[in-house]
């Protein structure tokens, strides 16, 4: 079982790139990748991206960080303990989790980009790789870990939101924006999807019931794969196909394919100073062909050890040993999430996680090199749905460099972004974060909260100024 999720999400983390871009520059004109935020914005210059470096991406977000599970020591021999530490209460712990403990990673990588003056309007000419991992941990795994059964009656744990997510896609988007009317700008964008990858595993179901006279359990889950080049390896057993692991030497295909789309518009208000955004992207859905499907489940019940052997010279300590039951019992949960493969293949069409931008940006009466703004970012994706408010501080000091710092309040927790975009005729380059965090261990790893972002690209603009 291990071997197999290691090798899905190995194959997927290969691959990962993430629907969006850096939107600490969401308010910079001279960002060549706004339209990826919102359809809408067009730019100063027509532009071509370095091939495979245009905009490069990788972001990870949690809502968990180290000191969730790390504590003082009252042992004066040690500095940190564990959450399990008896030391460490159980409402200390648990009051730092939420009811669905959240891990995701992205990558975006523009294979190509380019964006060019069209009539009266802005086209953009995109070509990338798609894709994300996630995860979701319900509370009670963390809570049967660390608080186990209660003293008397019967104590119930409920996991039926565990699962963990992966997808990989290449996408082409053609997308237009043009000025409508006197201070309205609109803009769309088309996207083709070719799938690569796809795996998800979940329980539908899987409850413990623990008290002190049995322990219950009911489980029905699922491993769903589409991957390149790879199958389920099975024996027969017991009159079933059982998954061993997976064969990543088979033949290369793509498994799916399907249609988004990003709309946009931007709106200079009658206050002076004042425009307002709104976008809503990756509208669509990606159908996955040729779906390997492996179940598992059942009920298992546990009532105890029974006539333990502790002679080693009676005729039946070999079977009764305690040494023999912890083994049985060992296989018998085993037994009962081991995976069994379907027959025949599935298809399955899955929504894409849309998000929903809302911004607004005030430009300083003062000094118009400056502005303020605020975006909010919904991302719509069921039970792994995020939100966020961005605040905005930008400024522009001289015609080729464009700044922006921001600071964001959030489903992961707040943090500081900023980004820092050259842009002199014929050649642009960008460095900027939306996340990242000050206070880390040893191995860099988010104390607080595990999110961190960083986000580059090389550019090369060309012409002069478009009037659009």
């Amino acid at each position: 079982m291990k071997k197999i999720i290691t090798t899905i999400f190995l194959s997927a983390i290969c691959c990962m790139a993430s629907a969006q871009g850096l939107k600490s520059g969401y308010f910079l004109e001279g960002n060549f990748y706004r339209h990826q935020l919102n359809p809408a914005f067009g730019a100063e210059r027509a532009y071509f991206s370095f091939p495979a470096l245009g905009n490069l991406n990788i972001d990870v977000q949690s809502n968990m960080g180290l000191s969730t599970f790390l504590y003082e020591s009252n042992d004066p021999a040690y500095d940190m303990t564990t959450f399990l530490d008896p030391s460490v209460s159980s409402s200390e712990f648990l009051d730092k989790l939420k009811k669905n403990n959240k891990i995701g990673a992205n990558i975006n990588m523009q294979i190509l980009s380019a964006g060019f003056k069209l009539k009266k309007g802005y086209m953009t000419i995109d070509l990338g790789i798609k894709s994300n991992i996630s995860t979701s941990l319900p509370k009670d795994f963390f809570k049967m870990v660390k608080s186990g059964m209660n003293s008397s009656g019967v104590t119930e744990y409920q996991f039926s939101d565990l699962r963990a997510t992966a997808n990989a896609y290449a996408e082409i988007g053609v997308g237009y924006s043009q000025k409508i009317m006197d201070g309205l700008r609109v803009g769309g964008k088309v996207k083709f999807l070719i799938g690569g990858a796809y795996a998800q595993m979940a329980y539908d179901k899987l409850t413990m019931r623990l008290s002190e006279d049995q322990w219950d359990i009911d489980a029905d889950g699922y491993l769903d794969m589409a991957l390149t080049t790879a199958a389920y390896d099975t024996e027969l057993h017991n009159g079933r196909n059982k998954v061993t692991g997976i064969n990543t030497d088979g033949p290369s295909s793509l498994f799916g394919g399907g249609f988004a789309i990003d709309l946009g518009a931007v709106y200079q208000t009658p206050i002076d100073g004042l425009e307002v955004s709104m976008a809503i992207l990756d509208l669509g859905f990606i159908k996955w062909n040729n779906i390997n499907r492996a179940i598992s489940g059942g009920n298992y019940t546990f009532d105890g050890f029974d006539n333990i052997q502790t002679d080693k010279d009676a005729p039946d300590y070999d079977d009764n040993s305690i040494d023999t039951q912890l083994e049985n019992l060992g296989d018998d949960l085993q037994d009962l999430f081991q995976l069994y493969t379907v027959d025949g293949k599935e298809s399955k069409a899955k929504a894409l996680a849309a998000t929903l931008n809302i911004g607004a940006e005030y430009t300083m009466p003062f000094y118009d090199r400056m502005s303020a703004g605020f975006l909010s970012s919904t991302r719509i994706a069921g039970n792994l749905s995020t939100s966020e408010g961005r605040f905005y501080a930008n400024v522009r000091p001289v015609d080729v460099l464009d700044l922006s710092v921001n600071y964001s309040i959030s489903s992961y927790g707040s943090s500081f972004g900023w980004m820092i975009n050259v842009h002199p005729r014929g050649f642009n380059f960008f460095i900027g974060s939306d996340s990242q965090f000050f206070k880390v261990s040893p191995q860099f790893l988010g104390i607080k909260r595990m999110n961190t972002n960083i986000s580059m690209g090389i550019n090369f603009p060309l012409g002069s100024r478009l009037d659009i």
